[in-house]
């Protein structure tokens, strides 16, 4: 799927214009917020003792933070590409007819692209204002002038990646609301959705784990902090609400299928079964056993359909 320059995601647009390759990018990146760190040490006067101070495993595992992200979202892209890409057999189109409205469907916007980068860091750094300052003083402090910047990365970061992940969720939905010539009885179609919404979900808890890990490096009792709590619990909620928002396209894309299929089945089953009735009624044997043969396999095939899962995965 072809896509101008302006329709490419922000971290994507931002990495082009280094004009280095994304892995180069990434340790370009890593690189400056290291000598910043180094550069923070040596203006607290700490750089003779750098690693034992208290403040390197914090400033590490925000650069891990960074570094997650920037890795990850490939291959969040790819999965996604993978599930829009699910739906093209199921709606009988060419490669162009297909590109025009997989890209049209939902087009990412650099104006909201930016507001959910500036809510993620509204949003979070609310939440966790008070690890601002680590001694409970408002003196200035290159320290705290590290910790804002590279929070603000990390949170930057996040608010666009769920933003990111909605525009997906939506593409997908309103994919999923065409007319598609879905098989209820083959549902490995629907599968890049479920690897799809498995795989951005795992995104998510990844990024909590990596978060509860740096807290607990810092110090444990940040966990029971109140605003710690309440960000994890904001996370959580949102990581459910992600998979389940988008796997729900595909149920319901599945369930539509299935009722589809049982209309026509019942149908036949109650007409074929009528007619069996009026036959052995009139006394009419001739043709019985045809009949007979029929209701079963229609019978059949209506057990097949009602057990058919409509959820693209399998325990």
């Amino acid at each position: 799927m072809t896509q101008e320059p302006r329709a490419y995601p922000l971290i994507d647009a931002l990495m082009k214009r280094s004009r280095l390759s994304r892995s180069w990018t990434i340790t370009a990146v890593v690189g400056v917020l290291l000598l910043l760190a180094v550069l923070v040490a040596a203006l607290e006067g700490e750089l003779a003792s750098l690693l034992d101070w208290d403040e390197v495993s914090f400033f590490v595992f925000l650069i891990l933070f960074i570094i997650y992200f920037l890795v990850v979202y490939p291959f969040m892209s790819r999965s996604r590409e993978q599930a829009v890409l699910a739906f093209k057999p199921l709606l009988s189109l060419n490669d162009a007819a297909f590109n025009k409205i997989a890209e049209n469907i939902s087009k990412r916007s650099r104006r909201w692209e930016w507001t959910a980068v500036f809510l993620g860091i509204v949003i979070f750094m609310g939440i966790n204002i008070q690890s601002w300052n680590t001694d409970g003083t408002s003196d200035f402090s290159w320290l705290i002038i590290y910790y804002v910047t590279t929070l603000t990365i990390v949170y930057g970061l996040m608010g666009w990646l769920i933003y990111d992940t909605l525009v997906g969720i939506v593409r997908v939905s309103r994919l999923s609301r065409r007319d598609l010539k879905l098989d209820i009885l083959d549902t490995e179609m629907m599968a890049p959705v479920a690897s799809w919404s498995l795989g951005i979900s795992l995104v998510f808890v990844g990024a909590i784990l990596l978060s509860i890990i740096g807290n607990v490096s810092q110090s444990g009792e940040i966990l029971l902090n109140a605003n710690t709590i309440i960000g994890y619990v904001i996370m959580i909620c949102i990581t459910l609400l992600i998979f389940f928002l988008s796997m729900w396209t595909a149920h319901r894309a599945m369930s539509e299928a299935k009722k589809s299929e049982l209309i026509p089945a019942r149908k036949h089953l109650a007409e074929i079964s009528r007619e069996l009735v009026d036959r052995e009624a009139k006394g009419q044997r001739e043709g019985m056993m045809e009949l007979s043969s029929t209701i079963t396999a229609w019978t059949t095939y209506k057990r097949e359909v009602q057990e058919a899962s409509t959820w693209p995965f399998d325990a």
